[in-house]
C-alpha cells in the first residue's frame, strides 16, 4: 500500500548537498515526490510502498558528511501521486 510522509529536517543542512543525497535515496529505493529547502529546513514529501518509506527516512537521517541533523520530524499525509522525485 502506498504511503505519503513529509519529512522535515533541521540543523545544518543548508548548502550540503542533502537535496542531491535524499533524490539519490529516492531513486536507489524507488520513492516519488520531491525535496526542497524551506527557511533553513529540508522539506521532503515521500511517497511509496511503507517497507520503502522506512528506508527512505533511515537513509534520510544518516545525512551527508557535511550535514548535522538536529530535528527530524515525520508526518502522515494524504497520497497525492506524484511521479518520479525532483528537486526544488
Amino acid at each position: 500500500m502506498v504511503k505519503h510522509l513529509q519529512i522535515i529536517i533541521t540543523g545544518k543542512v543548508d548548502n550540503t548537498g542533502f537535496r542531491l543525497f535524499s533524490f539519490r535515496g529516492a531513486s536507489v529505493l524507488n520513492i516519488n515526490g520531491e525535496v526542497r529547502q524551506c527557511k533553513g529546513k529540508i522539506c521532503i514529501e515521500a511517497e511509496g510502498e511503507e517497507s520503502r518509506l522506512i528506508s527512505f527516512t533511515e537513509w534520510c537521517k544518516k545525512g551527508t558528511p557535511e550535514s548535522s541533523i538536529e530535528t527530524f520530524i515525520i508526518k502522515e499525509k494524504k497520497v497525492i501521486g506524484y511521479n518520479g522525485f525532483s528537486i526544488l
